[in-house]
C-alpha cells in the first residue's frame, strides 16, 4: 500500500481505539462515582455513614481517581486531532481543491482549540479551563521551575569558575 494509505488507516484506527478507550473509561468512572456516592445507608447510623463516607473519600484521594477521570476528555481531544489529521491526508489523496479547503478549516479549528487550551497558562483569570489546560499549566510551571533552577545552577558554576581562575 502507498505510504498515504498507511498514514490514513493508522491515524483512523488510533483515533478509533483512543475514542473507545475514553468511552470505556467514562463508563468505568460513572460506575465508580455511583459507588462512591452510596455512603448514606438508610439502615445505618449517622456515625457509621460518616465513617464510610470518610473511608471512600480517603481512598478516592489516595488512588488519584480525579486525575484518572481528567484523562477522559484529553483522550477524546487526542482522538479528534488524530482523526482530523487522517481526514486531511485522505482528502489530499483525492482532490487538491477540496484538500485546500479542508486543510484550512481543520487548521483553523486546531489553532482555535490550541489557543483556548493554552490561554489559561498565560491568563490566570481565563474561563477556558479544562483538564488539558490544567495539564499545560502544570507543564509550564514545571518547565519554568526547572529553567530557573538550571539558571541558578549555571550562575553558581560560572561564579565558582571565576573565583577559581582569579584565585
Amino acid at each position: 500500500p502507498p505510504p498515504s494509505a498507511r498514514w490514513i488507516n493508522g491515524l483512523f484506527f488510533f483515533s478509533l481505539v483512543i475514542s473507545l478507550v475514553a468511552a470505556l473509561f467514562g463508563i468505568m468512572a460513572k460506575q465508580w462515582i455511583r459507588e462512591y456516592l452510596k455512603w448514606n445507608a438508610p439502615l445505618a447510623g449517622p456515625r457509621e455513614n460518616v465513617l464510610v463516607r470518610q473511608i471512600r473519600f480517603e481512598s478516592w484521594e489516595d488512588w488519584n481517581v480525579e486525575t484518572f477521570i481528567w484523562t477522559i476528555p484529553v483522550l477524546q481531544e487526542l482522538s479528534m486531532v488524530l482523526f482530523l489529521i487522517g481526514i486531511v491526508i485522505l482528502v489530499w489523496t483525492l482532490d487538491n481543491i477540496l484538500a485546500i479547503a479542508v486543510t484550512i478549516l481543520v487548521a483553523l479549528l486546531l489553532c482555535v482549540t490550541l489557543v483556548i487550551t493554552v490561554l489559561p497558562v498565560f491568563v490566570k483569570r481565563c474561563p477556558y479551563k479544562s483538564p488539558t489546560s490544567w495539564a499545560f499549566v502544570r507543564f509550564y510551571d514545571i518547565a519554568r521551575w526547572l529553567l530557573s533552577h538550571a539558571v541558578c545552577y549555571a550562575r553558581r558554576r560560572i561564579l565558582q569558575c571565576a573565583i577559581w581562575f582569579a584565585g
